[in-house]
Formats: structure tokens, sequence, C-alpha cells
């Protein structure tokens, strides 16, 4: 062999193994690549924990007290942690405070403080002080401090409200509102009312209802023994409201005992109340006139003779009804229509408006009626429904035909 053809033979044989070599360091990054994204996510994982861990308190700024021993702290979706103290109060400038592999917070020196502190029946740890998670929704709970042999000492419930606006208890919207607030008249009682969503069902902590932007802000609130009835009165005494849960949970009936119907109305009322579910606290708040609320009674519809129809102001609006007057509209629903009764909605059907109480009507219609306050842009009533037919005419007008022929037919 040449020393040419064995230098072409040599090369050929380094670029094989070059080549080669190549494809194992190729092969052997692919596995490496595949690996590093397999445990990337517990990676990110460990090191998330470990800055959490790492992080300095968050002391909750803000929070405040609904009742006696409740206690709501805001959130915001961030960690934080609310300090509780089972004798005297917290000093959150103490330093000392560290956090152990179970995620919580101690102070030096407080394992020989001879407190317990527990938690649905779990004993959580010992000292003085208290750090409550608190994390979006969640974390709230009834938290006892004993003595060592378990003498309870001091209990707090402590509820999360979340500093967004959306709501979780109640349907609505803060466009179409989440409470529905009315009343039949200008006598200072108004109802509302609310519907649960279909995930959670929710029970009144409290409720803050004052006259007036000013006085909703000073109010003081006390509640009955059975929780549901509760009375709000302002410093100024200009307000003083008393409101009742009703027994089903979704609404509550209110009185305002300073109101003058005759008066005209300079503020608005502030209803609040405040629903939980488990450790979860919502805040609703609707603000009104009566006036804007105002739906009345439906009226009560009589025949005057085969032509007229007559109706009446509702019992239980206010007199004298030049001072309090009402309108009324008037639909009739004719032909096959009849059978839907006032729910028709028919573009052919007309609907009248009228102050008089007084309608001619025909055979075979459907009259109905409702009121609103005349002097008002507020609810209209419900419709009152009127059958109209003659057949009772009728058989009278038959029944003294055939009288007539029976008198004609007699012999003299």
């Amino acid at each position: 062999m040449s020393s040419d053809t064995l230098k072409s033979h040599c090369l050929d044989v380094s670029v094989i193994q070059r080549i080669s070599g190549d494809q194992k360091m190729f092969d052997c990054f692919l596995k490496m690549r595949f690996t590093l994204l397999g445990i990337l996510p517990t990676l990110l994982g460990i090191l998330i924990l470990h800055q959490a861990k790492s992080q300095s308190p968050k002391f909750t700024q803000s929070s405040w007290n609904l009742l006696p021993n409740v206690v709501v702290v805001n959130v915001d979706g961030s960690l934080v942690q609310h300090p509780l103290t089972c004798l005297g109060s917290f000093n959150r400038e103490e330093e000392g405070w560290r956090r152990d592999n179970d995620w919580v917070w101690r102070r030096d020196g407080e394992e020989d403080e001879e407190i317990l502190w527990m938690m649905g029946g779990e004993e959580k740890k010992k000292g003085n002080s208290f750090l409550v998670n608190l994390e979006e929704r969640t974390g709230g709970g009834i938290f006892t401090c004993h003595s060592l042999d378990r003498t309870l000492l001091k209990n707090t419930t402590v509820l999360v409200k979340h500093l967004d606006e959306q709501k979780r208890i109640l349907e609505g919207s803060t466009r179409t509102g989440y409470m529905k607030c009315s009343t039949w008249n200008y006598q200072g009682e108004f109802h509302c009312s609310w519907k649960f969503t279909t995930e959670r069902v929710g029970t009144i902590m409290s409720v803050r209802v004052a006259r007036g932007l000013s006085d909703a802000e000073n109010i003081s609130c006390s509640v009955d023994a059975s929780g549901q009835q509760w009375t709000c009165s302002s410093s100024s005494g200009q307000s003083d409201i008393m409101c009742s849960v009703n027994s089903s949970g979704l609404g509550l009936s209110c009185v305002d005992r300073q109101y003058c119907p005759y008066a005209e109305e300079t503020d608005r009322i502030t209803l609040t109340i405040y629903m939980r579910t488990n450790y979860l606290l919502e805040e609703y708040s609707q603000r009104f006139y009566l006036s804007e609320i105002v739906k009345p009674e439906k009226v009560s519809i009589k025949k005057v003779n085969s032509s007229t129809i007559e109706w009446s102001y509702p019992v239980s609006w206010n007199r004298p009804i030049s001072y309090f007057p009402l309108s009324f509209q008037v639909k009739e629903i004719k032909g096959r229509e009849r059978k839907n009764g006032c729910t028709c909605d028919s573009p052919c059907t007309k609907v009248h408006t009228t102050e008089s109480r007084l309608w001619s009507v025909k055979a075979k219609v459907v009259v109905c009626v409702r009121s609103q306050d005349a002097l008002c842009d507020s609810p209209w009533s419900d419709w009152t429904e009127y059958r109209h037919n003659n057949k009772g005419n009728k058989r009278r007008r038959n029944r003294s035909r055939s009288l007539c022929l029976n008198t004609r037919s007699l012999p003299y």
C-alpha cells in the first residue's frame, strides 16, 4: 500500500470515529435535556418553598372586630399572618419570631409560657401569642387558648374577607345588585331579599343600617338574644332602624322608626349585611330612598254593571289618596291570548295609562290593571286579572224570553 493510500485510509477512519463520537455526545445531550425538563417543576417548587420559608413575617395590616370575639382579616390573595394573643396585647415590633418546619410562627422563649393554643380540638402551639396563616379565602377558624390543665381562657373566631369584588355567596352582580328591596307604602317599613348561589349557603353575621352617609359611619348596632333582630341608632339621633332576619334566612324586614310619610326624604337608607359561609365573610350593601323602591300591592277589581268595572286603591296604601295618588295601567286581552291571562305581552295588546278607576268592558275579554306611585318613577305593582263575560246576562235574557213565551201561551 502506497503512502498516499495509507494516509487516505487513516483519514477515513479518523472521520468515522469523529462522527461516531459526535453522535454519542448528541445522544447524551438529548438525554440530559429531557432529564432537566422532567425535574424542572420539582426544582421550581423547592425554590418557591425555600423563598416562602425564608420570608420575614408579613403581619396583616387590615383587620377589625365584627362582633365580640369575632375578628375579620382583609386579604388580597398573598400569604399574611394575623396575630392573636391569649392574655394582653400583641406587640408586632417584638423580635425573635421564627417559622418552624410546620409553617407556624414562633417566638423565642414562648414555649416556656403555660398557655396552650388549640384549633378544632387539635393542639397547635404553646405561648401567649399565635399567628394565623391566611391566604386567598382560606385559613380562618375558631382558635382557643387554654391553661395547661385545658381550662378555656379565650376563644376567637377568625373570618377571611377578600378585597376583590367577586362574590361567591349571593347571586347577582355589581351591575344588577345582590339584594332586592321593596316596600308596599310610605309607612317606613321595607323588605329586602336575596338568593344563595348553588355552591354555598350563607348565614347573616351582622346587619348595619342607617339613613344618611354621615350617620352610616357613626351608628351603634345591637342584636337581641336570638341573633336575628338588629337595632341600629346614630349618635345624632336622626336614624333609628330595626331589622329582623326572616326565618328562611333569605331576607329581612326593617322599619325606620324616625320616618315621616309627609316629609321629603333628604337622605337615602344605607343597608349593609355581612354574610358568612364557613370562615369566608362577604359584605353586601344597598342604598335607596323609600320612594325609589315603593311598589303598591295589587288593586282589587269589582263589577259595577254589565259593561263597567271599577278598581280600588290597595288597603295597605297610604291615605289620603289625594296626597298619595296612584296612576294605573290597563290592558285588555282578547281572543286566544286570553288563556295566558295577564302574562300575555303580545305586541297587539295595547296598554293604557289612566288616573280614573272606572273602565268600560265588552264580553269575553280579560282586563289587567296595575298601579304605580303617580309622583315617582318607582316599580309598578303586579297585575290584577279580571275575566269579563256576559254568560250570566245571556242566561237571564233567555230565561226572560222563555217566561214571556210561556205567558203568551197561557189561556185567558
